[in-house]
């Protein structure tokens, strides 16, 4: 008893974590939550299942309506047609993992929870091998996007645990001096790569970071390392490589086209998107929120070692080295500034950035103190917005949901694609249409004549008062022919009843004229 009491007390951190995830995983909601990036990513993993593993083409239920896909929830730069499949952009490691997982039996509701899980792992085992202390592991959990990262249904929080595996087992190789330490570090890493291509930016920069730090000798390669386990241990991502190159046509794979394909990024582009994944920036009208800014404290122990404290340790070169190096590759390569409530390209730059903070003391000088003390305050109170964000998204989110819900038919029509995406899990099921102002809908009307299986339909669509306010956007929301597109459904269909309203929308039903 005494032993395990002892545990708690060695990892109360952590133990304050098993508390809270699933606290807030209640609170928020996050079972449910599955819009955008999560829904699309819950459709890869349903439509790999329907396709018994053989193929990752989406089963997108109002295809026959739809055969372009020009009305799908997303746009083109998440879904599109690589070699005559239509795909999603996000990984398939993560399909494949989510889609045995929900094999097994495990519903909607509790991937989000359970993979979230592995954040709280991350920590765990930072904190056993005694990389970073247990205060360390709460700031680095609460007053960082991590947390963020980790609520609803993505790949972050597994390929953060793999690079936080590689990381630790590389640091403690640093230490000790055992090579096959590195093995492990770099086939963890190089396994992540199936997850997220950021880990090829990391790995680089450890490379970097090891090579301008270490006072091995180059001349020395040949007996320390064994080249054949080191080609063993980089197969994951060797194989990545070759699965993307016969599968998409490109070794990076079909993000990486999603990303690039079409990417005409200016200098002055790279610029911008540089200062809103690290500081701050103001884009189109939209504030832009870093990782300097949402945790400035991190930035701290940089200014002062690089400032004020010209003698560093191997270990504090390493560490920076590793920090900057890493940061400014993303910054160059990134093909948007991935920020939404919050980034994501430099979620593995916390990792240095957290060892650098733990090792460092302010405590000689009161000014480093209070400002430590105001900076992390500071970020606190962003993840607090950040989650009551959280909070109130979900909580719109599932109230529309059940709005459109009373209004069950068939087939659903949205002329707002914002409203559209509020649908939810109904994507991996019912057919919906998400029209958009280049919709033609000509082809759709004659599709929907044939298919027996529409009795009825329902068109959702904001109203006037609504619509206007989101001002120079509005025009994106419907289609040009909205003016004449219920008359053109009375001429197929019957209206059931009035116009339902809830919180501005309008749900208008039509049922197929009896014949």
């Amino acid at each position: 008893m005494k032993k395990l009491l002892q545990k708690f007390k060695d990892q109360w951190a952590i133990c304050i974590l098993l508390i809270l995830v699933p606290f807030l995983h209640v609170w928020i909601g996050t079972g449910d939550f599955y819009i955008a990036d999560s829904l699309l990513k819950a459709m890869q993993t349903e439509s790999l299942i329907q396709n018994d593993f053989k193929s990752e083409e989406l089963q997108y239920p109002a295809q026959s309506l739809d055969p372009q896909h020009e009305n799908f929830f997303l746009s083109q730069a998440f879904v599109n047609t690589i070699q005559g499949k239509f795909i999603g952009a996000f990984p398939v490691a993560f399909s494949v993992f989510t889609s045995l997982i929900k094999k097994a039996g495990l519903d909607w509701n509790l991937l989000p929870f359970l993979f979230s899980l592995s954040m709280v792992f991350s920590f765990y085992f930072l904190t056993s091998k005694k990389v970073i202390n247990q205060k360390t592991a709460i700031l680095g959990y609460g007053a960082t996007i991590l947390f963020a990262l980790s609520l609803d249904f993505n790949e972050y929080s597994i390929y953060f645990m793999l690079n936080t595996l590689g990381f630790v087992w590389w640091m403690e190789y640093r230490e000790t001096g055992k090579v096959k330490l590195i093995y492990l570090s770099l086939i963890t890493i190089s396994l992540s790569i199936w997850f997220r291509l950021e880990s090829s930016p990391f790995l680089l920069s450890l490379l970097i970071a090891e090579v301008l730090t270490s006072k091995f000798k180059f001349q020395d390669i040949w007996k320390e390392y064994n080249f054949f386990i080191i080609l063993l241990s980089l197969s994951p991502a060797i194989l990545f490589l070759l699965w993307n190159y016969f599968d998409y046509g490109h070794v990076f794979g079909a993000r990486f086209l999603f990303n690039f394909g079409n990417n005409g990024s200016t200098t002055i582009d790279r610029i911008q998107r540089f200062f809103s994944m690290t500081f701050v920036n103001y884009v189109d009208g939209i504030p832009k929120f870093g990782l300097f800014f949402c945790s400035s404290f991190l930035l701290l122990p940089i200014l002062y070692y690089l400032v004020f404290k010209k003698e560093r340790t191997d270990k504090e070169n390493f560490l920076i080295l590793l920090s900057l190096s890493y940061i400014i590759l993303i910054g160059a390569s990134a093909p948007n500034d991935g920020i939404t409530i919050t980034g994501r390209y430099l979620m593995l730059s916390f990792l240095p950035l957290l060892v650098l903070w733990d090792g460092w003391n302010p405590s000689h000088s009161k000014v480093w103190k209070i400002l430590s003390v105001v900076l992390i305050v500071f970020s606190f109170l962003i993840s607090a917005v950040t989650l009551k964000i959280f909070h109130h998204a979900a909580k719109q989110e599932r109230s529309f949901r059940q709005f459109y819900a009373r209004n069950d038919a068939p087939l659903w029509l949205f002329t707002d694609p914002i409203l559209c995406g509020q649908a939810g899990l109904e994507h991996l099921s019912r057919k919906i249409l998400c029209l958009n102002s280049k919709t033609n809908f000509d082809p759709i009307l004659e599709n929907i004549k044939k298919e027996s299986s529409i009795t009825s339909l329902v068109l959702f669509e904001m109203n006037a008062k609504e619509a206007k306010s989101f001002g120079k956007s509005s025009s994106e929301f419907f289609p040009s022919e909205k003016l004449n597109l219920k008359e053109r459904l009375r001429e197929n269909f019957q209206t059931m009843r009035e116009a339902a309203s809830y919180k501005g929308v309008l749900a208008t039903q039509f049922t197929r004229e009896k014949k």
